[in-house]
């Protein structure tokens, strides 16, 4: 009879056990790194989901060699997502299944996903394989278009994937983000003082604009008093100040420091040198530089910043090109141009991660010490040269060659970020006009580069390109998200921040080892098993044999 219960008690044991450890879950994170776990920024987002998101994922179906690994440590971080909330609803989509190819990559095109086309080569043959390495976040009415891959400017294939998969988790936050944000930030665009026009700031707005309410604001605008510009301003959480070529007045500048000094964010992209872009780049190929008087030197001064009036060159630049040839034989040809430096941010909170940033016609920026805490955001390498004004330029200069001799001055700041408790412009100086509620000190939290175009974007037929896209040499560089972390810091929103200072250690196979030693353990591969069943079988034999003696 105990014989008969004991199965029974075992069974009834073993499926209690199987009941209960189904009801609990429990994850741990082995790897070094802790690349499979979640920053806490990322729980608390997910966690707080009130309703369904969707997210649909085109990197699906055959996929070349980097694009597995791809797909596999974005399958294994939407899992861990997935494990922190029950809204997220996930659909891997390959579109290249629905349809031929062509109809496929015009219907992807045509809701502005474009494919890429990967080139590889192995055994001497080489494969084209068209990815999509793009989603879609829903939620609601809202949609979000996500790209997943983060390209800079000089990257190899292998460099690319390994920096996006460094970037999943703040990707896919950021377009949950974007699609469940309810209360936005203000921010508001300076339209007077002749800067930037719309349509060059148009791709930056369109990325801002799921994370803010934007609207422009005249500083110049008659139908309001000083006051009353004053306290609109107030009502912004930050203001971007692009590209001015005219003076600032005294009542302006008292507005714009009593907005900071009440807590508002100031982004300042602004030149020290006048140059006319129409003069160089027409038939007579010169422009001279002078310096551009916008009256802000005391204004920047207090905040512990000096504009220099001096033009940076550096050797690590982006190339210009140039046309030769006339009508049907016409020929672009890229040259170095040190007028255009080429600079990866600093690693802090707001360059982190962000590739190399185009600057054009820059001007250096000197800290100055005061009680403010300034942080290099943007600077030139060591082989740096600066020219003083006024200058002169000649496009033929491209054409020459450089000499690396004379970049002997050190590294120039062209981006700093001030912030802290300070002093106003006007302490014991006359207002220039009544304010009841004049503060004398409080915090400052200002960026400045000293480029004025480097949020523009180019036009091509009348529309604006994406910023950072160069169309002349198809370049890719990273001001755009340069400037879109400045603008998340300065107005707080420095949760996705965090989440790009996500570091991982990748270990990747030695291709000349493989080459070179990839038979010698292949055949280790396949001989191995065998020897071991044969040895095995040996043992086996000889212990039976044994066995019958005894």
């Amino acid at each position: 009879m105990l014989t008969y219960k004991k199965p029974i008690f075992i069974l009834s044991l073993t499926l209690l056990f199987i009941g209960i450890f189904q009801q609990i879950t429990f994850q741990k994170d082995l790897t070094a790194d802790k690349r499979y776990s979640l920053s806490e920024t990322s729980i608390l987002q997910l966690k707080a989901l009130d309703e369904p998101v969707r997210i649909d994922i085109f990197l699906n179906g055959k996929l070349p060699g980097l694009y597995r690994d791809f797909w596999r440590e974005l399958n294994i971080i939407l899992n861990q997502m997935q494990f922190y909330s029950d809204k997220l609803i996930i659909q891997f989509n390959n579109p290249l299944e629905i349809d031929s190819n062509e109809r496929a990559i015009a219907e992807m095109e045509g809701y502005g996903m474009k494919p890429e086309i990967v080139i590889e080569k192995k055994d001497g043959q080489r494969s084209e394989s068209i990815v999509f390495p793009w989603m879609i976040v829903n939620s609601g009415n809202v949609s979000e278009r996500v790209f997943l891959l983060d390209k800079q400017f000089g990257d190899t294939e292998r460099n690319k994937i390994t920096r996006s998969i460094q970037q999943i988790e703040y990707l896919i936050l950021d377009g949950i983000r974007r699609v469940t944000l309810k209360e936005k930030s203000n921010l508001a665009v300076l339209t007077s003082h002749q800067t930037s026009k719309n349509i060059k700031l148009a791709d930056l707005l369109q990325s801002l604009k799921p994370y803010y309410n934007l609207a422009s604001f005249n500083l110049k605008n008659h139908e309001n008093t000083p006051l009353q510009s004053l306290n609109n301003l107030k009502r912004f959480d930050a203001l971007i100040v692009s590209n001015p070529n005219e003076p600032f007045s005294k009542k302006e500048k008292y507005i714009l420091d009593q907005y900071e000094l009440y807590g508002g964010g100031i982004l300042w992209m602004i030149n020290g040198i006048a140059i006319s872009r129409d003069s160089l780049f027409n038939n007579s190929g010169k422009a001279y530089g002078f310096p551009l008087e916008l009256n802000l030197d005391d204004y920047f001064f207090v905040r512990g910043i000096r504009l220099n009036k001096i033009l940076v060159k550096d050797l690590y630049s982006a190339p210009l090109v140039l046309a030769t040839g006339n009508q049907n034989n016409t020929q672009y040809i890229p040259y170095p141009w040190p007028y255009f430096p080429l600079h990866i941010p600093e690693s802090n909170l707001i360059g982190q991660s962000v590739g190399p940033v185009l600057t054009q016609f820059a001007s250096s920026l000197d800290s100055l010490e005061n009680s403010l805490n300034k942080t290099v955001l943007l600077k030139t390498s060591a082989f740096t040269k600066t020219a003083g004004v006024p200058v002169l330029l000649l496009l033929e200069e491209a054409t020459k060659k450089i000499q690396p001799s004379k970049y002997n001055e050190p590294s120039k700041i062209l981006g700093i970020l001030a912030e802290g408790t300070g002093k106003s412009l006007f302490l014991n100086r006359v207002k220039p006009f009544v304010y009841n509620k004049h503060q004398d000190k409080g915090g400052y939290k200002s960026i400045i580069f000293g480029d004025g175009s480097i949020g523009e974007n180019q036009i091509e037929r009348g529309a604006p390109l994406n910023l950072g896209y160069d169309k002349w040499t198809s370049n890719y560089y990273a001001n755009k998200q340069l400037l879109i972390n400045s603008i998340h810091y300065l107005t707080g929103n420095q949760e996705g921040l965090i989440i790009r200072q996500k570091k991982w250690n990748f270990a990747y196979l030695d291709p000349q080892k493989i080459n070179s030693k990839g038979i010698f353990w292949k055949m280790i591969i396949i001989l191995s098993p065998i020897l071991i069943s044969l040895l095995f079988g040996l043992f086996i034999q000889k212990g039976r044999s044994k066995h019958m003696m005894n």
